[in-house]
């Protein structure tokens, strides 16, 4: 297994207007310097921005930093524009897809997973939103292939949206749909909420997974909350997986000590 962390405007180490100003890319270069110091060897990035010079920039960041990108969130489309799969707007649906097949290809390029999160939306009826977010899968699962890209596809609770909560939930959808450039992406954090047992959840669907998160169960950095992380990445290691694991938590009390005691945690524990 591989470790990264994320660096966001949201949760992850949280950096105010990321990319929006020169202060904010300066702090993300110094981020970035925080994680390889401390033993990470990747980075996952939220992005909503497809502008070809800024994602250059960023790559660049990130290469000189000696760190690798793990994955490519796409949350901000939802969270900071308003956009997402299920809007009942067509325009900002079609906005959103076209949004993140560039993104797809961006992360492609650097064989990062790109998360499908909260970019499906949060529609206050059901009804008729599922069909929007599988043809919006559809879609970009076809765009991914085409580009030799790859699509986590997460599970998120049911207290931030009503559409695919659990794992067994997006592995159907996967199926139903024969998408063959999508695979699962657990977070220990909606796993705690959804999942009878984190740990069976594991074994069944780890050949599926395509990215994985971990915070623990206050959203916390490790050993703050009741989740027991170390046992649940010491079975994902047993079980053979080799893909990447990022911790997407709340920078508490602030970034730099959620850095150093996830890291702490993965060095005593000898995953890093």
């Amino acid at each position: 297994m591989r470790f990264a962390f994320v660096v966001s405007s949201g949760l992850g180490y949280q950096i105010p207007n990321l990319f929006q100003n020169e202060e904010s890319f300066l702090a993300f270069q110094e981020a970035l310097q925080a994680l390889r110091r401390h033993g990470f060897t990747g980075v996952e990035l939220n992005l909503h921005s497809d502008d070809q010079h800024l994602l250059a920039r960023i790559r660049g960041s990130v290469n000189e930093a000696g760190l690798r990108l793990a994955a490519l969130g796409t949350g901000l489309l939802y969270a900071e524009d308003k956009l997402s799969f299920t809007d009942s707007d067509s325009a900002k649906r079609e906005k959103a897809i076209r949004v993140v097949k560039r993104l797809l290809q961006f992360a492609a390029g650097d064989r990062a997973v790109a998360v499908i999160g909260l970019v499906r939306g949060v529609p206050n009826v059901q009804v008729g939103a599922n069909k929007l977010l599988r043809e919006a899968l559809i879609e970009c699962d076809r765009a991914a292939a085409e580009c030799g890209g790859h699509i986590g596809l997460e599970a998120i609770n049911r207290y931030e949206t009503p559409l695919l909560n659990t794992a067994s939930d997006v592995v159907k959808l996967i199926e139903d749909e024969r998408l063959t450039a999508t695979g699962l992406l657990l977070d220990t954090f909606h796993m705690n909420i959804e999942e009878a047992s984190i740990e069976e959840t594991i074994r069944k669907y780890v050949s599926l997974i395509a990215h994985f998160h971990i915070a623990d169960s206050n959203r916390w950095p490790p050993s703050h909350g009741h989740l027991k992380l170390d046992q649940h990445l010491r079975l994902l290691q047993e079980l053979g997986y080799e893909g990447w694991v990022s911790a997407e938590l709340l920078p508490k009390p602030d970034n730099a000590t959620a850095v150093a005691e996830t890291a702490q945690f993965l060095r005593v524990h000898k995953f890093i």
